[in-house]
């Protein structure tokens, strides 16, 4: 009996010391795996520096037809720069701060910097953020700046390894006023857009295709020219299409080429032409 209860126990010992578990479903066997989930990086930092055939912002070739003093038909294209500094506050918000410049190429007296901040909180697939941007241009002679806000939803759908991104926008112009001369457009003034944007791997996770289409509805924010006055009015602005190929250089360094066309349903400010096409390219480095 004694050398019963001493073979028991050696057995026992034994288990306890190999980690097995002395009981039907408890404890872990070698072929277990444990997996730790990385932790959520707490920030986020994106530098990008781009060029654009023509500044296009809203449906309105910005640049064009004796704009901000320039003197081409076709319009002047756009030197850029842009840092968004992202804090993960939780799992599921963020707050990203962004300052955004931009210089004319053809019109080299045109400067603009916008300075943003956006939070963000995400519903699984669904994100709803809110944020406010200053705009301040400062072309040679005299100087323009607006306050806005904006809203935006935006849901993503999941088709294998390609996306789709349905979202609508809404932009409030808190001012100045146009007609003070030195508000860039109407106060009290509003935009909306929907858009819808894609993403398709082409090779691996190196090389996509992010093509979007856009419409844009005007209250007031865009004037239309009419008997060579400024109508500031209310309905449809834009449509727009647009195809850009992100190329992934390593896990930091990204760069991106796109082409896009806009159909404007008025003579936009005067210095856009129904049929507008452009593109542009930019790299971006974030970590």
């Amino acid at each position: 009996m004694k050398l019963v209860i001493k073979i028991v126990s050696l057995v026992s010992l034994a288990a306890v010391l190999s980690g097995a578990p002395l009981l039907a479903g408890e404890g872990k066997t070698f072929k277990d795996k444990v997996i730790v989930e990385e932790p959520l990086k707490w920030y986020g930092v994106a530098l990008s520096t781009g060029w654009d055939s023509l500044y296009m912002f809203r449906g309105a070739n910005v640049l064009s037809h004796g704009a901000y003093g320039n003197n081409s038909n076709y319009g002047s294209g756009i030197y850029w720069t842009d840092l968004a500094l992202t804090w993960n506050i939780t799992k599921n918000d963020s707050l990203t701060v962004e300052g955004w410049m931009g210089f004319g190429t053809q019109n080299t007296s045109y400067k603009e910097f916008d300075l943003s901040a956006t939070y963000t909180h995400t519903f699984g697939d669904l994100a709803l953020s809110t944020g406010y941007t200053l705009y301040y241009v400062f072309p040679t002679g005299y100087n323009l700046y607006a306050n806005e806000l904006n809203v935006k939803a935006a849901y993503t759908f999941h088709a294998g390894a390609a996306t789709i991104t349905p979202s609508l926008a809404y932009y409030y112009d808190l001012g100045p006023d146009i007609d003070g001369g030195t508000g860039t457009v109407k106060r009290n003034s509003s935009y909306l857009l929907a858009r819808i944007d894609g993403s398709i791997p082409v090779y691996k996770d190196i090389v996509s295709l992010a093509p979007w289409t856009a419409f844009g509805v005007n209250f007031e924010y865009n004037a239309r020219l009419t008997d060579g006055n400024a109508d500031f009015y209310n309905g449809v602005n834009n449509l727009e299409i647009g195809l850009a190929v992100p190329v992934k250089i390593n896990s930091m360094i990204s760069v991106s080429a796109y082409a896009a066309y806009s159909y404007a349903f008025y003579n936009l400010w005067g210095t856009t032409d129904p049929n507008t096409f452009w593109g542009g390219a930019k790299v971006t480095l974030s970590f």
